[in-house]
């Protein structure tokens, strides 16, 4: 099913600094600052950017604390392994507390169909997991931006500059532990880019269901108040950006027979009961918005676009569909090993 292109929804984000922002280049320059800025070459000149790869990272990275307080045990960590979690006892491997193993792990482990802890070798029957069983068992994150197993629905692309890429140079020096003042000899200089750059990226977001869009909207609410910083030296006062939704639109591909025109269709509404059932997806996935979009169709893809009220309708409605649908989250049942590993 997933396969197929239901639906997407497509915007503009635009992120302009308010203070020094600085997303490292990974080398220093010849001569003059330790540390740099990205750059891409464009409009026949080498200018500042922000890597899409490193906006998704912050989105993603945000959106996970997001899930983990709303709806605390949902969200897995990316970076915690099966075998940092497996305690072995009584011939057993005990899996109660794998809510934070990474799904791509999990799926990996089920489809090999064993696991070394402590040096020793467990075994149980190897599973064939299909794209529904494994979309299915995704936590809501990386059902949202992917995993090691299978490729996300959610893209930003690299934010370009629409003004001038204003740079300057800032000291860094190492502190005495004693005096408190400047220690003698560590010092460092930073390229940062000024306050008042704006950026524009594109976020793609296909195939998606009706909570998924309150995700995109929480961290959009967030960028604009400002409460999510990007780059590098984020506790030291650098990374400070506002940012905004615009142009945002959603596309219809598939038939949309009985939808209403103040309706938001998501892959649930779309998909029949054996496909629902399969992928973990809802019948009711479907959002009431106050304000209609306007409409237009070119007999194959239907086009809503949402501006100032009608998207603000749309982000209300996204923020109820989110809570409501996490809050009601069916319960992980994790791996379903509990009984059925052997000593190997």
């Amino acid at each position: 099913m997933l396969k197929s292109l239901i639906n997407e929804l497509r915007c503009k984000l635009t992120i302009t600094t308010t203070g020094p922002v600085l997303v490292k280049s990974g080398h220093a320059s010849v001569s003059g600052p330790d540390m740099t800025p990205v750059r891409v070459f464009r409009n026949n000149r080498p200018e500042v950017y922000l890597p899409g790869s490193s906006l998704k990272g912050v989105i993603r990275s945000h959106l996970e604390k997001v899930c983990r307080t709303v709806a605390p045990g949902l969200s897995c960590n990316p970076f915690v392994r099966v075998i940092n979690a497996a305690t072995a006892a009584n011939g057993k491997l005990l899996c109660e507390h794998f809510d934070d193993v990474a799904c791509g792990d999990k799926f990996e482990v089920r489809e090999k169909g064993e696991v070394k802890v402590d040096d020793k070798q467990w075994r149980r029957p190897k599973e064939e997991l299909s794209n529904a069983q494994v979309y299915s068992d995704s936590c809501p994150i990386c059902r949202l931006f992917g995993s090691t197993s299978f490729i996300g629905r959610f893209s930003v692309g690299d934010g370009y500059l629409t003004t001038t890429g204003r740079t300057e140079t800032r000291d860094g020096v190492g502190i005495d532990r004693l005096t408190g003042g400047a220690a003698y000899g560590p010092k460092f200089e930073l390229e940062v880019v000024s306050a008042g750059v704006s950026f524009q990226s594109d976020i793609l977001l296909r195939n998606f269901e009706c909570w998924q869009v309150g995700l995109l909207m929480v961290v959009a609410a967030d960028l604009r108040d400002g409460f999510v910083r990007i780059g590098s030296g984020r506790s030291r006062g650098l990374g400070d950006v506002r940012a905004e939704l615009s142009e945002l639109t959603i596309h219809t591909l598939a038939p949309t027979e009985g939808r209403s025109s103040d309706e938001v269709w998501g892959l649930g509404r779309f998909q029949s009961e054996a496909d629902q059932a399969a992928y973990g997806t809802f019948s009711d996935d479907l959002m009431k918005i106050d304000v209609e979009p306007a409409e237009s169709t070119n007999g194959l893809r239907r086009v809503a676009r949402f501006a100032e009220g009608s998207l603000t309708s749309l982000e209300a409605a996204a923020y109820k569909e989110f809570t409501r649908r996490l809050n009601a989250w069916p319960p992980r049942e994790g791996m379903k090993w509990r009984n059925d590993w052997q000593r190997g």
